[in-house]
């Protein structure tokens, strides 16, 4: 008989042991985990069946811990040969609990080199240490002045179940999601055949679980790979029993549940990965899913009765947590729609739990991952019903007082103040998206832009000397108090994004791997598209609208040139204005495109090119070009009016070169003005503060600083967000 020793996130021991019981195996909790003697069949068939562990572990020897010397000389001395070949791979890690000041990494290779010592001194070689995928995984626990050391008999950790081919976005892992079930009493309403419904299911993970639970199919069955598969005591006769027993058993279950399992999800990418998945742990079968917000899914007469478990969005980041108060109350009206039912909701965040309307009956406490997680359970009848609307108006009346306080009022009354200002100015000038609030008070240090009836939210970084958990505290009240203030907000309508400084491509990287949707702002006489979710900007920037603006109202009859042109806002406002061609050069293929969408929407096709390029390397191509014609014909390829937008700094791998604005500024003008036609005009933007225009480049042409002329309205708090010149030709009279 052998010692073995199950390893679970916290919380989940209790139903480890109750799986083992299940197998007829005397099992005790121990620590944080769950020991059970046996014969090593009795492994293997906690390998295939225990659903909440994530490793098993066979204890192969204990003793005195004095120093890792000691350890060290013991362990080279230990039977390693019993266990593994000389030509296997393994790796090693310890664990300590009140041990002192043990360095962990050191230990683990005081470990291998135990191991190492004792196949060298044996047989004149070594076995070869691989971290990634080993034969053989050692774990060694020290405790206090007692050490223990395991094989891994599981290899990849229990919650890889084997069938999940297809990766999702999976918040919650396999051995969680069997808590869940077990705590909503799963296994027993399946058995009567109740129905099931995740209605956020995304990868499917609860789903599936569900399944599996229904029809009694082990959950390592579809596993071909279990660290035990190579140990030198691995008996694969006993194996093969296990495994054909749980065959049987699934065979056996697949016609027994005759339940209907129903997953809703609203994205179709999602719904695919776990319908694939589903089928390769054959549970597809019963299994029926709605593609749609969970919001417009109507209860089918035909679920009577059931359970529906869910791991809804929690939050975690600076500022989410408010803007899921609609989603979590939606989330109590569609359970709401099942009485008869019970449920489960599992958050790291109990005061969304509470907005749900419903009270719940029990709330236990798990981990998912290092979130402290509450499991909300629900009895959907009328007793549990909450009056929402008299809890939500005593909640709002109770947070606003709280969220006035510690400067809170002093923020509201300037949000109000600049609102009705600038509302009112944006709907003369037919404007729908402007800048609400840019850090006028300096403890809430964020920027607000509203566009048309959505808001974008950027936190500055705050320096090290403020406390982060005030920062925090102060953001939140932020998201909390615009809807009180901006007419039609609610926290679904608010996007959170972090100002920080960026550095070289990262100023344009995907904030997020969905596709967000491009919706049209009107700004003056042109429409723009902007999408609110994916990028760090917009795809408009607000405080160049002036510019944009003077271009549209100079561009009739002429040749205009966008230089970084973005997604060519100023190309439009040129284009509405009557130029009579344009051309918008960019390095980026996702903006080019984005600018022909700007392009169509304002009706503009033909005699308006768009070209990919480096932009400092295409002037100097342009230039070079223009001079090889003759002098006659160089007026060809010059324009009348150009405009350039350069990044402050920029490192992209299509450069050849690092662009730093300040050092190639003169350059760029330089090319640029080559470019341009003898009466035309160069508008130079940059946002870089400490800007300084070269003193050579003004001796040469003649240079007009509008920053202040071109300054909107809306940013008039902050005039010192950009720099703007106008650039001629000297005229020699």
């Amino acid at each position: 008989m052998s010692k073995f020793y199950i390893t679970c996130a916290q919380g989940l021991a209790p139903f480890v042991k109750g799986e083992l019981l299940d197998l007829g195996l005397d099992a005790k909790e121990e620590g944080t985990g769950v020991s059970f003697t046996g014969e090593p069949k009795d492994a293997y068939r906690a390998c295939l069946w225990v659903r909440c562990g994530s490793r098993v572990l066979l204890e192969l020897k204990t003793g005195k811990f004095i120093s890792l010397d000691q350890l060290h000389e013991e362990l080279s001395l230990f039977s390693w040969s019993t266990h593994m070949k000389e030509t296997d791979t393994f790796a090693t890690k310890v664990t300590t609990r009140k041990a002192g000041n043990i360095h962990t990494h050191f230990a683990a290779l005081r470990v291998k080199d135990a191991i190492v010592d004792y196949f060298n001194e044996l047989m004149g070689t070594r076995p070869n240490v691989n971290l990634d995928a080993p034969d053989h995984r050692f774990y060694l626990h020290i405790d206090e002045k007692q050490y223990t050391l395991y094989l891994d008999m599981s290899g990849e950790p229990l919650h890889k179940r084997g069938f999940r081919s297809e990766q999702g976005t999976a918040p919650i892992k396999e051995n969680l999601a069997a808590a869940l079930l077990y705590r909503s009493n799963w296994p027993e309403k399946a058995a009567n055949h109740e129905h099931f419904i995740d209605p956020l299911c995304g990868a499917g993970t609860i789903l599936i679980e569900a399944a599996l639970m229904a029809r009694d199919i082990a959950p390592g069955l579809y596993r071909n790979d279990f660290g035990f598969m190579r140990w030198r005591r691995f008996n694969a006769s006993d194996w093969e029993a296990c495994y054909q027993e749980a065959k049987r058993r699934a065979t056996e279950g697949e016609a027994r549940y005759q339940g209907q399992l129903v997953g809703v999800e609203r994205s179709s990418m999602m719904i695919g990965i776990t319908k694939a998945n589903a089928d390769r742990a054959r549970v597809l079968k019963n299994m029926c899913f709605k593609h749609m917000p969970f919001q417009d899914y109507s209860r089918d007469p035909a679920l009577t009765t059931g359970l529906i478990v869910t791991n809804p969005p929690y939050g975690e980041r600076l500022g989410e947590k408010e803007t899921l108060v609609e989603t979590y109350q939606d989330l109590g009206d569609f359970l709401k729609r099942y009485e008869g039912f019970t449920a489960g909701v599992i958050t790291s965040s109990p005061e969304l739990g509470r907005v749900m309307g419903l009270r719940a009956k029990k709330i236990n406490k798990f981990w998912n991952g290092a979130l402290d997680c509450v499991y909300l359970q629900f009895e959907i009848t009328p007793e549990y019903f909450v009056d929402r609307k008299k809890a939500d108006a005593n909640d709002r009346r109770v947070a606003l007082e709280t969220l006035l306080e510690d400067g809170g009022d002093a923020f509201m009354n300037r949000l109000t103040k600049n609102y009705k200002h600038l509302a009112k100015w944006a709907k003369r000038q037919n404007i729908e998206a402007y800048r609400l609030y840019d850090a006028d008070i300096p403890e809430f240090n964020v920027a607000i832009d509203l566009y048309n009836d959505q808001i974008v939210i950027y936190e500055y970084e705050a320096p090290s000397t403020v406390d982060k958990k005030l920062s925090e505290v102060r953001f939140n009240k932020v998201v909390q108090l615009i809807p009180h203030v901006v007419d039609g907000i609610t926290p679904k309508d608010i996007h959170i994004k972090q100002r920080a400084k960026q550095r070289g491509k990262r100023q344009y990287e995907k904030l997020s791997e969905s596709e967000g949707e491009l919706f049209p702002v009107k700004e003056g006489g042109a429409e723009l598209l902007v999408n609110l979710t994916d990028y760090l900007d917009t795809g408009l920037f607000l405080d160049h609208r002036e510019v944009r603006m003077m271009i549209g109202k100079m561009a009739k009859r002429k040749r205009f040139l966008n230089l970084f042109c973005y997604t060519a806002s100023a190309t439009v406002h040129a284009a509405n204005g009557g130029a009579l061609n344009t051309l918008s050069v960019d390095l980026s293929r996702t903006y080019l495109a984005w600018a022909d969408q700007n392009l169509a929407l304002n009706g503009h096709f033909d005699g308006h090119a768009l070209i990919q390029a480096d932009v400092l390397k295409w002037l100097k191509e342009r230039v070079e070009k223009m001079r090889a014609k003759p002098l006659l014909k160089r007026n060809e390829d010059k324009f009348d009016l150009i405009f350039m937008d350069p990044p402050t700094f920029s490192n992209s791998k299509r450069m050849e070169d690092v662009l730093d604005i300040q050092r190639d500024h003169i350059a760029l003008i330089s090319d640029a003005m080559r470019l341009l036609a003898h009466e035309g005009v160069l508008l130079f933007s940059t946002n870089l503060r400490r800007f300084k225009m070269d003193s050579e480049l003004l001796e040469i042409f003649d240079i007009t600083d509008i920053s202040n002329k071109t300054l909107p309205e809306d940013f008039k708090r902050n005039p010192k967000i950009r720099q703007c010149f106008l650039i001629k030709h000297k005229i020699n009279i």
